[in-house]
């Protein structure tokens, strides 16, 4: 028989801040908005890393049984699209079908949260590829390849999934009660996501007077950063569920691996490509 837990002690533990958690989500967010600061080079440095690790981890989540040249194989399908959107061969209508493709993909992984599992094994490579490699591979794009300048719309997606994550997490460390999706990811709560929104609408509105005065656009981008960033964790989750993984790595203490904490930027990243195409 399961040992009951008085009410007291269950709040106490439910109140209990992940320290090392929060100390290293500061210090990813400080990395990651230094890299910003420096620029196109910068941030490609910032994708680089996050498209190795991240190809190195999802190897150790999709093959099996595992093999050294199986994770040189993912990283390598993971960085391609980045190396092939940064030279001189990339075109706009490429680029337009990537960003078509990735939307495509990434709205069916959302849908499959509701079907039946995905045989990912059979589509591994293919899988790292697409669905890794391919946004940042985009995003590589827009800053070496175009006039505009994207510099300040990755400084607001970034401090907008940081407090999407920050606030879903205390809101649902203090409230939360009824779960979000328990058979995918059971300790998120409906209590927490909705105070990630509310907080999230307020930071977009805050970076909207700091960057352009566009409120409207900044709600927008603010709400597509909480719902389609929580998908995305949702998605990784549902992912390592299927193939019976717990953590996708263990480098970034109280967080995981590089999966576990990108698996929402690289979800947002092709909406917010369509919504800078059209606005």
């Amino acid at each position: 028989m399961s040992e009951i837990v008085p009410e007291d002690k269950a709040s106490k533990s439910r109140r209990k801040v992940n320290m090392p958690r929060v100390t290293t989500a500061i210090i990813i967010v400080a990395a990651i908005l230094l890299s910003i600061y420096n620029g196109a080079f910068g941030m490609s440095i910032l994708f680089v890393i996050i498209v190795i690790f991240g190809g190195y981890e999802l190897s150790k989540i999709l093959d099996k049984p595992r093999t050294s040249i199986g994770s040189y194989i993912h990283i390598a399908l993971a960085a391609a699209p980045m190396l092939y959107f940064r030279s001189g061969f990339a075109t706009y209508n490429v680029y337009t079908i990537g960003v078509f493709i990735s939307c495509i993909l990434m709205v069916f992984l959302i849908i499959n949260l509701w079907m039946k599992p995905i045989a990912y094994e059979k589509f591994k490579y293919i899988f790292t590829f697409f669905y890794w490699g391919l946004p940042f591979g985009l995003s590589t794009y827009l800053l070496f390849h175009t006039n505009k300048d994207v510099k300040m719309m990755f400084f607001g997606i970034i401090i907008l999934l940081w407090t999407s994550d920050t606030m879903a997490y205390f809101t649902g460390k203090a409230i939360g009660k009824i779960k979000l999706f328990p058979s995918v990811s059971p300790g998120k709560t409906r209590e927490g996501s909705l105070g990630a929104g509310f907080f999230s609408v307020l930071v977009g509105i805050g970076l909207a007077y700091v960057i352009d005065g566009n409120i409207t656009k900044w709600i927008v981008i603010a709400i597509t950063v909480w719902i389609i960033g929580t998908l995305g964790d949702l998605v990784e989750s549902k992912m390592k569920r299927v193939q019976k993984i717990k953590d996708s790595g263990s480098i970034l203490p109280g967080h995981g691996g590089f999966l576990d904490r990108f698996d929402s930027l690289v979800m947002v990243i092709p909406f917010l490509l369509v919504f800078d195409y059209f606005f």
